[in-house]
């Protein structure tokens, strides 16, 4: 699996480093190297992480593109597969967080924008 950053799984990394938003990108692509190589669902955690830490730094495109890279990332893969593999993440609490949160990210970073 590609699920590791500097040799750790994803996983290993939460602790110590859920502040970290460089370690916590480096996360979210390992997340979506494992989805693509093994086919099972990247963990929202790590995202919605990434988006907090980005909403913190007032990086609202930043914010923008992980959630919005999640929400696409899930959506095609359902697309492709189906709910019949593996429970429906999309009916889960983080998943349903990170759509709301793209939402308000899009709606902050226009009017930042617009300033």
């Amino acid at each position: 699996m590609n699920n590791h950053v500097d040799s750790k799984k994803t996983w290993e990394l939460v602790e110590e480093n859920k502040d970290d938003i460089d370690v916590m990108k480096q996360c979210c692509m390992a997340e979506l190297r494992t989805m693509e190589d093994t086919g099972l669902v990247p963990t929202p955690y790590y995202f919605e992480r990434v988006a907090i830490l980005s909403k913190k730094d007032k990086n609202y495109a930043q914010e923008v593109y992980y959630c919005g890279q999640y929400v696409e990332k899930i959506e095609a893969y359902y697309s492709k597969y189906g709910i019949d593999r593996v429970a429906d993440i999309r009916k889960g609490p983080r998943y349903k967080a990170i759509v709301k949160r793209l939402e308000k990210a899009r709606e902050l970073l226009a009017k930042h924008k617009s300033k």
